[in-house]
């Protein structure tokens, strides 16, 4: 692993950082600071790495409870700095100053085998891993120790060559023709020397490494809108759904807004979007998106989508639950949602998830498309919430290049498929499409 040069300024930036999240404070990365690559990176991955850090200093550290939430930032940077990185003693006491010389030593000769010697094999596995206690026994009844640890890995960018996706957007004006704007990024691309392949599975979607992010940021074709940074997962939901140009359709949970702008492309700006989101500010956010993109028929409503203000039931002819969830499969780009994984945020996401499907089936036309999906590893936000309503609804394929949905009760779930960090190079996500019963009166009036 490269090693970073570090200034004081970066330094105490990610100290500052590091003591906040110890304390618990939210939004611990303003705006300026997303903006240092050094700052972002070192949080991301000490975070990344939290409780198997903490194992470590706690097990060296035999004044861990009575050290300042700045001294423990210290050594926990150093610790990664030490194990991850392999920096020498003489770069950390340069840039730490005061650090304690016989704890980097006791770090160097820090002996797993002997550390983890009376732990059960699920908090070995929670600390090697570093994965939260809580996900291990949520997830290892339906993944396995080997699948969940491939997964885990590459969510801790444990994986070589990591990718990263981008869209072409088709909806921004201009006098080239749709194949011809293709052509001309791919060809922009080879004079920048961005490598890329074609997605093989969905259209306009590349591929590309994620050390040329930068490069496409600064690039003409990104600034001017048509192109996008979209997970190849979030996409596929948009592939399943199927948009077609005549179709009234409703985006439940819409914002950021990426998923949307790519119905409107399937639609080519015609029929309708009415979009809703509950955060007043990511309905903002969403609205300069879609003009930069050039969205034409999308409809915001700043709104609780449970409560949808939509006059009539059996309304819309397709509709996109994206819903709101523990986001267990985003780890590799959203690192801190590890740790806020426990019982209690499971069942608010649940409690959530049920409510929206229960309104979104109310505004379903008869024979109208429900697409359903979650960015989450959790059977219960997945395969559980559909078999509350699998008889309200008639399954419909998936793609054949979706994985099958876990097994329940000895079958897999008509309908739902799922995407795997280690397997497909995507979000870990749960995807279902079903079509309205006509005979449907529990959600809905005929």
């Amino acid at each position: 692993m490269r090693l970073l040069k570090i200034t004081e300024k970066d330094l105490r930036n990610i100290l500052d950082i590091i003591s906040k999240f110890i304390n618990k404070e939210s939004s611990v990365l303003t705006i300026n600071l997303r903006k240092n690559v050094k700052v972002v990176h070192y949080y991301n991955e000490i975070i990344r790495f939290w409780n198997k850090l903490n194992f470590i200093v706690k097990k060296t550290q035999r004044d861990f409870n009575s050290l300042s939430n700045r001294k423990v930032a210290k050594y926990l940077y150093a610790t990664y700095r030490i194990i991850w990185e392999k920096a020498s003693e003489k770069t950390i006491i340069n840039e730490l100053k005061t650090i304690d010389k016989k704890y980097l030593n006791r770090i160097r000769s820090f002996s797993w085998k002997k550390a983890l010697e009376d732990k059960d094999e699920n908090e070995k596995f929670s600390i090697n891993e570093a994965i939260p206690s809580f996900m291990v026994n949520r997830l290892l009844p339906v993944m396995g120790y080997e699948f969940l640890k491939e997964n885990i890995n590459y969510m801790n960018y444990l994986e070589q060559n990591i990718e990263i996706s981008i869209r072409i957007n088709k909806l921004t004006k201009t006098n080239l023709r749709e194949e011809e704007i293709s052509s001309a990024i791919k060809e922009n691309f080879k004079i920048n020397n961005i490598s890329f392949y074609e997605d093989p599975d969905i259209a306009d979607l590349f591929q590309v490494p994620k050390t040329s992010k930068n490069k496409i940021l600064d690039n003409s074709f990104y600034k001017n809108g048509f192109l996008i940074f979209q997970d190849k997962a979030s996409a596929a939901v948009i592939q399943v759904l199927s948009p077609e140009q005549s179709d009234l359709i409703c985006d439940m949970c819409a914002a950021p807004g990426i998923k949307t702008s790519l119905i409107a492309q399937y639609m080519r700006n015609n029929g309708y979007i009415i979009a809703g989101d509950f955060l007043t500010t990511r309905i903002r956010i969403m609205k300069k998106l879609l003009n930069h993109l050039n969205v034409l028929n999308s409809f915001l409503i700043n709104t609780d989508s449970i409560t949808l203000p939509i006059r009539f039931e059996n309304y819309f002819d397709r509709i996109l639950l994206d819903a709101p969830c523990t986001g267990s499969g985003t780890f590799l780009t959203n690192p801190e949602l590890k740790w806020r994984q426990n019982e209690k945020f499971l069942y608010q996401n649940i409690t959530l998830q049920k409510k929206l499907l229960k309104s979104a089936l109310k505004l379903l036309k008869p024979h109208g498309i429900l697409v359903y999906s979650t960015c989450s590893l959790y059977p219960e936000e997945g395969e559980h919430q559909i078999l509350d309503i699998i008889d309200n609804v008639e399954p419909l394929d998936l793609p054949t290049w979706f994985s099958p949905s876990y097994t329940i009760n000895g079958s897999t779930v008509p309908g739902t498929g799922r995407l795997f960090p280690s397997l497909h190079h995507t979000q870990g996500f749960f995807i279902g499409k079903f079509k309205k019963k006509i005979n449907n009166t529990r959600y809905g009036r005929q």
